[in-house]
């Protein structure tokens, strides 16, 4: 992001609610008080936290992080699937939205991150004893792809400042659909075309 970074958590909070809310607004995305309250601490999450993301020796995340995760859930006491389910969704809801330009010449590509982020929250929803947080992660399964390109936006904010930024974005616009990302590239003087069906935010 081009603004300063925040310097405590509370900051980072201030922050954050501030970036998402605006980035709701400009997709017409609407959420739960209590979803919205789980996204922002998710971001916050994310840049307080080193262990979030596996990162391998070239700083490049593992292609077999979401596999791994999959087989300890398989494996574990129910009592840790739910844990491992939230860090599935997490992370799939974070790198796709916030990253999606790392997904670029992986083995597998953005869909495969909102399907598999948005079932994980789906069965954790179904695995809730609490109404409340049922009611957070049904929402946040059933608006996967519009939470994702909404933290998509705010990954976006830092500029197009390369040819390669652009290319990435209309690689993201192929997948999505984003009426958006197709306005942004229209600035650029570029005429988004596919024949894909588009998908609505």
């Amino acid at each position: 992001m081009d603004r300063v970074k925040p310097a405590t958590v509370a900051d980072a909070r201030e922050f954050f609610a501030h970036e998402l809310r605006s980035a709701m607004e400009n997709h017409g995305v609407s959420a739960k008080p209590s979803s919205f309250e789980y996204l922002v601490g998710l971001l916050v999450k994310f840049i307080s936290s080193d262990q979030f993301f596996k990162v391998n020796p070239s700083g490049q995340y593992e292609d077999t992080l979401l596999f791994d995760l999959y087989v300890e859930y398989t494996q574990a006491p129910k009592e840790r699937q739910l844990a491992i389910l939230q860090r599935i969704g997490d992370l799939c809801l974070v790198i796709s939205g916030y990253f999606g330009e790392s997904l670029q010449s992986k083995l597998v590509d953005i869909d495969y991150y909102f399907g598999m982020g948005g079932t994980a929250y789906r069965t954790l929803s179904e695995l809730q004893n609490n109404r409340s947080s049922r009611l957070v992660f049904e929402e946040l399964s059933g608006k996967f792809q519009p939470f994702s390109n909404v933290l998509g936006e705010m990954s976006e904010r830092t500029g197009l400042q390369s040819n390669q930024d652009i290319l990435r974005l209309y690689e993201r616009w192929l997948v999505t659909g984003s009426e958006r990302l197709r306005k942004i590239l229209s600035d650029q003087g570029i005429q988004p075309v596919s024949q894909q069906k588009n998908v609505k935010q």
